[in-house]
């Protein structure tokens, strides 16, 4: 009963909202017809049998060859609904919804209004509801198993690699389950103890003091401690490293590195037996290495980088948000070098994208992110006033959507052909 309604919501939803399905505006099959009526009304039908529809920014609906997949578009990114063969979900502002396997009616679900409601049944046939802070239960959350809270923070209950976490009056009061070989004693954040197989803990007044020893049996023994905010200092068989005015000045030196922060993180300099870095935020940083080269001024604001990759290396530079030009390299079988693609984009004037095969260019470009599927289905198409495509030697123009439109394709002995259209069929 309670998966016959969440499906029926689902249907609802789906008919209104949804998110991100596969790029089929970046697909190389051509459009066999398609209709458009400016930027706010498109009918799009693929040569593999895809299609797409759009009322914008009201409404998109993307529906892949054969209906593998369907993604449906209500004033993205508010609402978003996503099917294919096996599951679907949804999201409407914070609200969402999930089906594990729509083909069977006893797969898991969930249902919720994020972080107030959760409901639904787990992988294991579990059914559960959450009401938070008053009470509930769910399976997992985040990195969390079995939690579960009864007028939160008086009582939370919850595991993590197994091991059970009970809190009272959160996070004052714990019990933690027990654990063969160690000790512990606490009372948050007064005092607390524990002594394992490896290593001795203890603070006082947390985070004031702490003092660890890492016993001989650890796999680098030795001793740390911490006067926060004042000085701490670590003593280790492979690691040697003082603090003044933690975490802002420090100077580490193992049996790898050697890195200074002073202080951070306005100046840091690291380096290995094959690295070396340094950070001068935000005006300088660089790392280099066989593999890399990174040059970055002005924090993100600059940055140039050349790294190498198992099949190839990739060059990128960025002015933000008005410039990156980035080329991927890679090898033939004969181990000679080519450019396996290059995306340029001037923003917000144009984007152009070019492989061995294929080619875009647009403009304007407004979004200062390569790719986003919401903003293409739902917003590029505001600002596309002209796009010419390349695919295996014919390319096609398009201005105004549609209004402008043509085809030139190279043929054997004709050389090239022209194809028109009148902006509402292709």
């Amino acid at each position: 009963m309670r998966k016959g309604f969440h499906r029926l919501l689902l249907l609802v939803v789906g008919v209104l909202a949804a998110d991100v399905a596969g790029a089929l505006t970046n697909a190389p099959s051509r459009a066999e017809s398609r209709f458009r009526l400016g930027p706010f009304y498109e009918r799009r039908v693929m040569s593999d049998g895809s299609s797409f529809t759009a009322v914008r920014p009201l409404y998109s609906r993307s529906v892949e060859a054969e209906g593998r997949e369907t993604v449906t578009d209500a004033l993205w990114p508010l609402a978003t609904f996503h099917r294919n063969e096996s599951q679907q979900w949804w999201r409407v502002l914070v609200a969402f919804g999930n089906d594990l396997d729509v083909n069977n009616p006893d797969s898991g679900w969930s249902l919720g209004v994020f972080p107030l409601w959760f409901q639904g049944r787990s992988r294991l046939q579990e059914d559960y509801w959450a009401l938070f802070p008053i009470y509930g239960h769910i399976p997992h959350l985040w990195l969390m198993e079995d939690l579960s809270f009864t007028l939160f923070p008086c009582y939370l209950r919850y595991k993590v690699a197994e091991r059970e976490r009970e809190y009272y009056l959160w996070p004052f009061m714990s019990r933690l389950e027990e654990e063969e070989g160690v000790k512990r004693t606490s009372v948050f954040p007064f005092y607390g103890y524990k002594d394992t197989p490896r290593q001795e803990t203890q603070y006082v007044l947390w985070p004031f003091w702490i003092d660890t020893t890492y016993k001989d049996t650890a796999p680098n023994p030795g001793s740390a401690w911490m006067l926060f905010p004042i000085a701490g200092q670590v003593s280790r068989e492979r690691e040697q490293q003082w603090l003044a005015l933690p975490p802002f000045i420090s100077h580490a030196l193992t049996d790898t590195t050697e890195r200074w922060r002073v202080p951070w993180p306005f100046v840091q300099l690291e380096k290995t037996a094959d690295e070396r870095s340094r950070t001068f935020w935000p005006f300088y940083s660089d790392r280099l290495s066989d593999d890399r080269r990174y040059f970055s001024a002005g924090w993100f604001l600059y940055s140039r980088d050349n790294a190498k990759r198992p099949n190839g290396r990739v060059e990128r530079m960025r002015i933000f948000p008005f410039y990156v030009n980035e080329s991927t390299y890679a090898k033939d079988p004969d181990g000679i070098e080519y450019e396996k693609e290059n995306y340029l984009r001037v923003w917000p004037l144009f984007t152009r994208v070019r492989t061995p095969r294929i080619s875009h260019f647009r403009t304007l470009e407004l979004n200062p992110i390569r790719y986003s599927e919401g903003i293409e289905r739902n917003w590029a198409p505001f600002w596309t006033f002209y796009e010419r495509s390349s695919l295996d030697g014919e390319v096609e123009h398009d201005a105004l959507w549609g209004i402008i439109n043509f085809r030139l394709s190279a043929e054997k002995n004709d050389g090239m052909t022209e194809k028109r259209n009148d902006g509402k069929g292709e």
